[in-house]
C-alpha cells in the first residue's frame, strides 16, 4: 500500500476527494443551524488563518525525506494521526451503511427508514466490501473514487443549491455576537480539521502522489477552495427546505434533513422514491470514499506488519458496527467529539509546534516541493 503511486493529476483528485467528504455534506450545515450564518465566517477565518498554512506544511513536508530524531518525532505524530483517523473511519463505516440503507429503503419503501435492521446489516457488508476494494485495489483506486465523489457531490449539490437559492431563507439570521463565543471557534477548528482530513496522516500520504514539480501551495489552495465550495453548496441545499432540523451533528441529522429536501421537492410518489434513492446513493459513495481515505494511513502503515491489513480493518469495522450503531447515538457522538474536537486539535497543535521549531529542515531532502 505504501508503495502505491498516483500519476498525473490522480493524486490531487484523491486529496480533494478526501477534503470534500461526509463532514461537508451534513456536519457543516448542522453547525450552521447551531450557530447561524456566523459559523460561515468563523469557518472561513479558520480555513484561511490555520488550516491553509497547516495543509501547505503537511503537503510540503510529506514530500521530504528526513532521518534521525526529526524523523522519529514526525513518525510519532503521524502514528497518532493515523490512529485517530482510523477511529473516525470505523464509525464512518456505520454512517456510510446507514446512508446506503436509506438509499435502498427509498427504492423499496419510499422512505429512509424502511427495511429495519436487515437492510442496515446488508448495507454494512456492502459498504465495507466497497471500502476493502478501494484499500486493496490498484494504485488508482482511491483517486478514481475521489474523482467520482467530487463529481457526484458537485452535480448533486449544485442542483439542490440552485433550488435552495430560489426558495430563499438559507441564512435568515446573522448574529455577530455568536462570534464572541469560544465554542463556535472550537467547532469551526474541529470541523475544518475533519473536513480537510488534516492532522489525520492523510495529506502527507497523498503529498507523495502529487506530480513532480507541482506546488504544495497551489495544491493546498485547490483543496481548500473545493472544500469551502462543497460546504456552502451543501448548506444551501439543506437549510431552505428544512422545516425542522436536528441540532445533533450526526448521521440521523443527515437522514432527517435530506429526507425533508426530497419530500419538499417531490412531495411523494415515484419521484420521491427515485430522487431519494439517487440522493442517498451519492451520499453513500461520498461516505465510502471518506472512510477509505481516513483508513488509508493506518492501513498502509500496518501492511508491513499485518497481512491483509485492509481485510482486518473492514472486519474490525463490521464487528464494532453495533457499538457505533445509530440506535446508540451517545457512543457515536462521544467518539465523534473526542476524535474531531480533542484528538485532531491536539495532533494539529503538535504538528504546528513541529513545523515552527524548524528542526526538521536541517538535513531534509526535498523530493519535489515546487514551492
Amino acid at each position: 500500500m505504501a508503495a502505491k503511486k498516483f500519476k498525473g493529476k490522480n493524486g490531487i483528485f484523491a486529496a480533494v476527494g478526501a477534503a470534500t467528504g461526509l463532514g461537508n455534506a451534513f456536519r457543516f450545515p448542522a453547525l450552521c443551524v447551531k450557530y447561524g450564518a456566523a459559523f460561515v465566517i468563523a469557518y472561513a477565518v479558520v480555513l484561511a488563518a490555520v488550516c491553509f498554512p497547516l495543509l501547505v506544511a503537511e503537503l510540503g513536508f510529506g514530500r521530504k525525506q528526513v532521518s534521525g530524531k526529526r524523523a522519529k518525532i514526525w513518525a510519532v505524530i503521524m502514528r497518532a494521526a493515523a490512529a485517530n483517523s482510523a477511529l473516525i473511519a470505523l464509525y464512518y463505516g456505520v454512517i456510510a451503511a446507514k446512508l446506503g440503507s436509506a438509499s435502498l429503503s427509498f427504492a423499496l419503501f419510499s422512505t429512509a427508514e424502511g427495511g429495519g435492521n436487515y437492510l442496515f446489516v446488508f448495507a454494512v457488508f456492502l459498504v465495507l466490501g466497497a471500502a476493502y476494494a478501494l484499500l486493496k485495489g490498484s494504485s488508482k483506486a482511491l483517486s478514481v473514487s475521489g474523482k467520482l465523489s467530487v463529481t457526484l457531490s458537485l452535480l448533486l449539490f449544485c442542483g439542490l443549491a440552485v433550488a435552495g437559492i430560489k426558495r430563499g431563507g438559507a441564512f435568515s439570521s446573522f448574529e455577530f455576537s455568536r462570534l464572541l463565543s469560544v465554542d463556535i471557534w472550537i467547532d469551526a477548528l474541529g470541523q475544518s480539521l475533519l473536513a480537510l482530513s488534516l492532522a489525520a496522516g492523510v495529506m502527507p500520504s497523498y503529498a507523495k502522489t502529487l506530480p513532480e514539480g507541482s506546488s504544495s501551495v497551489a495544491a493546498a489552495l485547490k483543496i481548500v477552495v473545493a472544500n469551502f465550495v462543497i460546504c456552502m453548496l451543501a448548506t444551501l441545499s439543506i437549510l431552505p427546505f428544512s422545516v425542522t432540523f436536528s441540532r445533533t451533528v450526526g448521521v440521523l441529522c443527515a437522514i432527517d434533513a435530506y429526507s425533508q429536501v426530497i419530500f419538499a421537492l417531490c412531495s411523494g410518489g415515484a419521484g420521491a422514491r427515485i430522487f431519494g434513492f439517487l440522493l442517498f446513493a451519492v451520499l453513500t459513495v461520498v461516505a465510502v470514499h471518506s472512510l477509505s481515505s481516513l483508513a488509508f494511513p493506518a492501513v498502509s502503515g500496518a501492511e508491513a506488519k499485518i497481512k491483509r491489513a485492509p481485510l482486518v480493518f473492514c472486519i474490525a469495522a463490521a464487528c464494532l458496527a453495533p457499538l457505533f450503531s445509530c440506535d446508540n447515538m451517545l457512543v457515536l457522538n462521544v467518539c465523534d467529539k473526542i476524535a474531531c474536537s480533542v484528538n485532531a486539535v491536539a495532533i494539529a497543535v503538535a504538528e504546528v509546534l513541529f513545523f515552527l521549531s524548524k528542526r526538521h529542515i536541517t538535513g531534509a531532502i526535498a523530493v519535489s516541493d515546487g514551492i
